[in-house]
């Protein structure tokens, strides 16, 4: 078939349970743009918006392998009935308007703005045909999606990656007074390291070409994340290799990269992230984090990184996954967003981005610790306020606290007796901390509690069907989005349970406005 293009998206009719097809679009002879996708021309439960504006005034043709009847439509905008107001839309955590996402890439504060691309698949709520997305934000709460950044192409899907700026103009493409941003990605066939890159403040980005800058090395080694590093007047970056290994890799040029270090991060894998940050004693640390939030505190010199401790964790549970901080913050801020894994599904998103935490070290009794707490533009979705302090939970006797309808962070500090057991339900979501066992359990999932005070310091964001906990500074996060944690507006109240009297020592709650307005 064969289409002009006219309107930014193609619209295709998907069901989400029909077998795979692979749709191709070629330009004259070539083949440029190839997705698996699920045509149901008869019974649809999912519409597919497919960016061709890189076509625009072109004639592509489409086809259909196995052959079948398909249909489309034509639009500038998705047009999504009730888009941000679905009953399962989080509203203060960012979800593309439409298809599913996962992990963050190319976090960088640039020219003023936030820019997060993602990897996202515009072809239904699954994970498939990898893209870079795309939005950009001046306050890192409210996100403007716009158009997809790296579509896949012939060297293979478009998994993640970082973008840092060219300060030095080491490429030697910038134009004018605006810096060069890099944006570095895997691509698959086979994995191998490549490069793109914007001119113009990430507003077009383009391939900077077909040939890696880093050819395949082992398996599917993947997501690098490159950094400037004051100790070597030179660019790191890491590269998950595989199993438990990574890569530490030196450039000078930005182009032309050498494997120094090969690194083992157990109980963990994919997804680096390498970043200095300045601890509370006012010694400069290297952070050297996987996916799943194991990491190592330690020391650039000659060689690669060096480990000062053993490995710790941050985050408990399998919700919050590939977190990456971003390039550029002003200020020595340190600042990341991962992505939190779904176990549900609605019908046309999936995945959402977690609330922006800001990471700070401390040292305990010799050892570093990462700390991770919401970020303090928070203050600006606060809606109705409501303080308490001295409340007493009786043994056995519940205590409840009324609720708006509406996303909430919620503050405690708690003195527990030895014997403690403290159940809290919130919108029906059970969470149990434990002074005996020393633990939190979220959902199916729980964290040791090792706590630096006799009080608990409790932070927790509720939003429509997932719940972020903070303990003990920071120190200890576990986030958890399932069906287990949906928010039933049924019940809208705290409720407070103990097994011996518990001393509240104050409460802080805050409704949260949506971040997509009215």
């Amino acid at each position: 078939m064969k289409i002009k293009i006219r309107k930014k998206y193609l619209i295709f009719p998907v069901n989400t349970l029909s077998s795979y097809k692979k749709m191709t679009i070629a330009l004259g002879e070539e083949t440029r743009y190839t997705l698996n996708i699920r045509l149901d021309h008869f019974s649809p439960n999912f519409y597919a918006y497919i960016d061709v504006s890189q076509y625009t005034g072109k004639t592509i043709t489409v086809s259909v392998d196995p052959k079948m009847e398909f249909s489309f439509s034509e639009s500038d905008i998705m047009d999504i009935p009730s888009l941000y107001k679905e009953s399962y839309r989080p509203q203060v955590h960012f979800t593309a308007k439409n298809g599913w996402i996962n992990d963050p890439n190319g976090l960088i504060y640039f020219d003023g703005k936030y820019h997060m691309f993602y990897q996202y698949n515009p072809c239904e709520n699954k994970w498939n045909n990898m893209h870079w997305g795309h939005a950009v934000s001046t306050d890192m709460l409210h996100w403007e999606e716009t158009d997809v950044a790296l579509f896949p192409d012939k060297t293979g899907a478009m998994f993640s990656g970082c973008a840092i700026v060219d300060e030095k103009n080491l490429l030697g493409v910038q134009k004018g007074d605006t810096p060069t941003v890099l944006l570095y990605y895997t691509a698959t066939t086979p994995f191998s390291q490549y490069l793109a890159y914007s001119t113009d403040a990430l507003k077009t980005i383009r391939k900077y070409s077909d040939s890696p800058i880093i050819p395949h090395i082992v398996g599917s080694n993947r997501d690098p994340k490159v950094v400037f590093c004051e100790e070597w007047n030179a660019y790191a970056m890491a590269l998950y290799l595989e199993e438990d290994i990574y890569g530490i890799f030196r450039s000078d040029d930005l182009l032309r990269w050498e494997l120094v270090q090969k690194l083992s991060l157990s109980s963990d894998n994919e997804c680096p992230d390498l970043f200095p940050i300045n601890a509370d004693n006012g010694n400069r640390k290297w952070v050297f984090i996987g996916a799943r939030d194991r990491y190592l505190i330690g020391e650039m010199k000659d060689g690669g990184f060096f480990p000062i401790q053993e490995a710790q964790s941050l985050h408990y549970g399998e919700s919050a996954y590939a977190g990456q901080t971003f390039s550029g913050m002003p200020n020595g801020r340190v600042v990341r967003i991962d992505w939190e894994k779904w176990r549900i599904s609605p019908p046309n998103i999936r995945g959402q981005m977690s609330f922006p935490a800001e990471l700070t070290l401390k040292e305990i009794d010799g050892v570093y610790y990462i700390h991770a707490l919401p970020i303090k533009e928070i203050e600006s979705l606060y809606d109705k306020n409501e303080w308490m302090e001295n409340i007493t939970v009786l043994r056995d006797i519940p205590k409840r606290i009324s609720l708006d309808r509406a996303p909430y962070m919620i503050k405690m500090n708690i003195e527990p007796a030895v014997s403690t057991q403290l159940a809290l339900k919130i919108f029906g979501i059970d969470i149990l901390f434990d002074k005996m066992e020393n633990r939190v359990k979220l959902s199916d999932k729980s964290a040791p509690v090792t706590l630096t005070s006799n009080i608990w310091e409790i932070v927790l964001i509720v939003d429509r069907c997932s719940v972020e906990l903070y303990l003990d500074g920071g120190k200890i996060y576990l986030g958890t989005v399932d069906e287990k944690t949906y928010c039933d507006y049924n019940l809208p109240y705290l409720e407070m349970i103990s097994t011996t009297d518990c001393a509240i020592k104050t409460v802080e709650m805050h409704s949260l406005k949506s971040i997509w307005g009215d």
